[in-house]
């Protein structure tokens, strides 16, 4: 994933065509999550860019009147998801916990963009380089069985050890695919970091394990719901 890895014996890419400006105004997005657009890079084809879309950030803040009012003195704005974000990464990524490698799409850093400034991370594909599928899109496709189901449960009791905090439990923030060193698994890849003013399970390991279970255990009571899959 390293551009400037000497031993794959290519030349480095330079510092702009990893961290732009990028052109992405012709782009089209390969996913769309609840406030951001999801796009390939242009230049390194291991590497995504996640993109604030301002329009459905104004749509949200519109109806919560409250939240409009507090988050006008935040000085970064929308772009508090990445601090958020890249915090979360950094704190769960450089501290002993009992897992060898936390199972989350890496983090790269930011990059100026046509579309705003956007957030440089890992992009986990299938076997062809494309964007791997999500685990909500396996149960869609009737792919979910018993050996994604026993792996999901080790996943989240993996994110638990690490102390991970997590704000989305969703099956559409799971990844299964291939990291950018092709190692095969499941890989968060949105809805952590700590979002309250009191970081209450950013404190407490014991309190922020109970949290993510009792909210898995909801995600996959939907899982079933919706699509006849077994609750864990």
């Amino acid at each position: 994933m390293n551009p400037a890895d000497p031993s794959s014996g290519k030349p480095a890419a330079s510092f702009q065509a990893v961290f732009g400006p990028l052109n992405l105004d012709a782009e089209v997005p390969l996913a769309i999550g609840g406030d951001r657009h999801i796009f390939q890079h242009p230049h390194m084809p291991s590497l995504l860019v996640k993109v604030m879309d301002m329009q459905a950030r104004a749509v949200y803040l519109e109806a919560r009147p409250f939240k409009r009012w507090y988050k006008q003195y935040q000085r970064e704005s929308a772009y508090r998801v990445y601090l958020n974000e890249i915090s979360e990464y950094v704190t769960t990524t450089t501290r002993p916990s009992g897992v060898w490698q936390v199972p989350m799409a890496r983090i790269l850093g930011l990059a100026q963009t046509t579309l705003g400034l956007g957030l440089v991370v890992e992009k986990i594909c299938d076997e062809a380089g494309n964007i791997a599928p999500t685990v909500a899109d396996l149960a869609r496709q009737g792919r979910f069985d018993a050996a994604l189901s026993e792996q999901l449960d080790e996943f989240f009791d993996d994110l638990a050890d690490a102390h991970v905090v997590l704000h989305d439990i969703s099956a559409s923030n799971v990844a299964c695919g291939l990291n950018a060193d092709g190692k095969q698994g499941l890989y968060l890849i949105d809805g952590f970091g700590v979002l309250p003013l009191i970081p209450l399970y950013a404190w407490s390991k014991r309190l922020n394990r109970r949290r993510i279970q009792r909210k898995y255990a909801r995600m996959r009571a939907s899982l079933a719901q919706r699509f006849g899959l077994p609750a864990a």
